[in-house]
């Protein structure tokens, strides 16, 4: 028994190692989770074990990890991994290493991005989130324009029921208004795509859309002494155009000169001597009653200069370059209050003659032509507002947006697309955010950062406005070159030959000279490698006509022969094509292409 008694005992005195549930070589009593082989600590006391946890030393119950590199948001000093420390990055949740901010807030685009609707509100005039966008007036100007493009190429015929005197009061009324009364019917809804389906929004008159617009007082150089935009003119000089009015008097401001054409299209349209051609077959065919015996349309040169005269004018060189800082905390006038500041007044009414939908960017270039797209999109128009009309004060595509539009699909094809469309809202949307962050502020101010920034956006969308106006002209020399080129014996190939001849021509004498409205085009910068005396070339080279079939250019005849004078002509249109080239940095495929 006494054995037995020895051996019991012995068994019970053996190892007193204190047990390690999980094996990982903590003892249970000091093991954090005794039951996880893979943690024994939690430092940070957040419930997950050191090991899996993303900042060990730094309660983070959620762990998160922004940019994936195994350190957690919590105790990363870049949690975005843009290399850029946390409290140097606008963004430091959002990598964005170029830390693009374009309304300069503080907060990069990549977490703050800009709107993509030209939509604004101002808390500081109006308690309600009212709109703050308004340019009612250049709303009316387009249109004014518009319809009287539509009346010259529509509407206008030389059948005799009208005198020289009616038909310039006509076309007098869309420049200066009627007596006053510029109440007037508008046409635009006769000619909008897919008219017969189309309510317009309080748009009955111009009346309706803005009261007393007109374009007179609008153009640069302004309309006589104290009246308009004289120093819209920039250094007073107007050049390009070597002619002289009926009256014999040299043409020295742009309105002069749309004067002397209304005129002399009025005489077209009231004379009964249509000018007649004879083509190539020996065919006598009666031109249009916009086009002259020297190879001018004068509705395309009117429309075209009108639109560069008054629209591009009055927004680059006039509303774009306003004192942004010093009107923010100054109601937008008129009678009654407003729910906008004079300073986001004046930038509005520079958008408003680029003439685009406010959410222009929504749609594809072929929609803002009116070309193809989306149902309710494929017009160049959309119901954004639901309320089955359509506001040309901001749901229509005026002819500049359009025509940007265009010259984008004429490069698509390419090796190097152009997206001017977008480039010009991108910029405007960025640079009117600016001036919205500025005067929703509890006391309304430009910061120095803010006002550099917006003048970068400003010259950003007045270049590349002007680029759609420059490769638009080089369409236009493609076309008079082509036309030209159909010449056949000293005479055109057809009537249709003459005519697309003066049609590209005349559209692109417009366009060109629209060129010297911007102060801040390629032309007027001391850093570019053209200047002014360029300019003057290009508008020399195309002359105040185009070279005609018989070799005779603005009535004066060929010395040498005809070919030589087409062959001459074609030479000096090249160059000036060169010199558009440069100016803006087209590509060659893209210059040959449009």
């Amino acid at each position: 028994m006494a054995i037995a008694l020895l051996t019991l005992v012995g068994c019970g005195s053996g190892n007193n190692i204190p047990p390690d549930t999980d094996g990982d070589g903590v003892e249970d009593t000091l093991d954090w989770a005794p039951n996880d082989p893979t943690e024994s600590a939690d430092t940070d006391e957040d419930g997950i074990g050191d090991n899996g946890d993303t900042c060990p030393a730094v309660a983070n119950t959620e762990q998160t990890d922004t940019d994936g590199d195994g350190a957690g948001d919590a105790c990363d000093d870049d949690q975005d991994g843009d290399e850029l420390l946390n409290a140097d990055d606008n963004c430091p949740l959002n990598a964005n290493a170029d830390q693009a901010d374009a309304d300069v807030n503080g907060e990069g685009d990549a977490c703050d991005p800009m709107p993509t609707t030209y939509a604004f509100i101002n808390t500081y005039f109006s308690s309600d989130e009212n709109s703050s966008v308004n340019y009612d007036n250049q709303t009316a100007e387009q249109v004014l324009i518009s319809d009287m493009t539509y009346y010259m190429a529509t509407m206008l015929s030389d059948d005799g029921t009208k005198t020289e005197d009616t038909v310039k009061a006509d076309l007098n009324f869309f420049v200066y208004g009627a007596n006053g009364d510029i109440n007037k019917a508008t046409l635009i809804g006769t000619y909008i795509a897919d008219a017969a389906n189309v309510s317009l929004k309080d748009a009955d008159t111009y009346g309706d859309i803005a009261v007393d617009s007109s374009l007179y007082k609008k153009i640069a150089g302004g309309c006589g002494s104290d009246c308009g935009e004289i120093l819209a003119l920039i250094d007073g000089e107007f050049f390009g155009w070597n002619g002289s009015d009926s009256e014999g008097n040299l043409i020295t401001t742009p309105l002069k000169l749309v004067d002397d054409w209304i005129a002399t299209q009025a005489i077209m349209a009231s004379d009964g001597d249509a000018v007649q051609i004879t083509d190539a077959e020996g065919v006598i065919s009666s031109a249009n009653v916009n086009t002259d015996a020297h190879g001018r349309n004068y509705g395309s040169l009117i429309t075209n200069f009108l639109m560069g005269a008054v629209n591009f004018s009055q927004a680059t060189n006039d509303y774009f370059i306003n004192d942004f800082g010093s009107q923010l905390s100054t109601d937008g006038g008129g009678d009654s209050p407003n729910n906008f500041s004079e300073s986001e007044h004046a930038f509005d009414q520079g958008f408003g003659y680029y003439g685009a939908a406010r959410d222009n960017l929504d749609y594809t270039d072929l929609e803002v032509q009116a070309e193809s797209g989306r149902e309710g999109w494929q017009y160049g128009y959309h119901d954004t507002d639901a309320d089955d009309m359509i506001d040309l004060r901001g749901e229509y595509n005026f002819t500049y947006a359009k025509n940007c539009a265009e010259l984008d699909v004429g490069s698509s094809a390419g090796p190097t697309p152009t997206d001017f469309s977008s480039e010009i809202m991108n910029s405007v949307i960025a640079a009117r955010q600016i001036i919205s962050n500025a005067a929703n502020k509890a006391t309304p101010e430009l910061s120095e950062a803010e006002n550099t920034k917006l003048q970068d956006h400003i010259k950003m969308a007045s270049v590349v406005w002007e680029k759609c106006i420059a490769a638009s002209a080089i369409h236009h020399v493609n076309g008079v070159i082509a036309g030209v080129g159909d010449y056949t014996g000293g005479a055109p190939a057809s009537l249709d030959n003459f005519e697309m001849v003066a049609k590209h021509w005349s559209d692109l004498k417009g366009l060109a000279l629209t060129l010297q409205f911007s102060p801040v085009s390629p032309f007027r910068d001391a850093e570019a490698s053209v200047n002014l005396d360029d300019l003057k070339i290009i508008l020399q080279n195309i002359g105040d006509a185009p070279v005609l079939a018989d070799g005779s250019q603005n009535g004066i005849a060929t010395t040498g022969t005809a070919a030589d004078a087409a062959y001459a002509y074609v030479g000096k249109l090249v160059f000036a094509r060169e010199i558009l080239q440069e100016a803006y940095g087209f590509s060659d495929a893209n210059t040959l292409a449009w």
